[in-house]
């Protein structure tokens, strides 16, 4: 079966820094872009007690959740870092593969 890519949202909504709210099909999901501008699409719920992300920031690279400091890479991989710099992986969450084309953000539906 072919890719299947649906657009999500348009490019100039989503500054880095960014975390935007989309539907994905009957998912509830989230598109940010990072300080160096990749993109990520993730699952809304934080994989760890089901915060909303979009009460999360962008720190860097990654989609942090303010509620308890998991934090989201643009691939889905979670993890938990201390005071201390140590780091936690905490598997993964759902989340989309993703191009950006013509001013659009578009995800892979399929």
């Amino acid at each position: 079966m072919p890719e299947q890519w649906v657009a999500v949202a348009t490019s100039d909504a989503v500054p880095p820094g960014t975390i935007l709210p989309v539907m994905i099909g009957d998912d509830d999901a989230v598109v940010f872009r990072t300080a160096s501008g990749r993109l990520g699409v993730v699952a809304r719920a934080c994989p760890h007690l089901d915060r909303d992300l979009t009460e999360g920031r962008v720190v860097g690279e990654e989609l942090v959740c303010t509620a308890h400091g998991w934090s989201i890479g643009t691939d889905g991989s979670a993890c938990k870092r201390n005071e201390f710099g140590r780091t936690d992986p905490k598997g993964v969450t759902t989340s989309w593969q993703c191009h950006e084309s013509d001013g659009m953000i578009s995800v892979d539906n399929d």
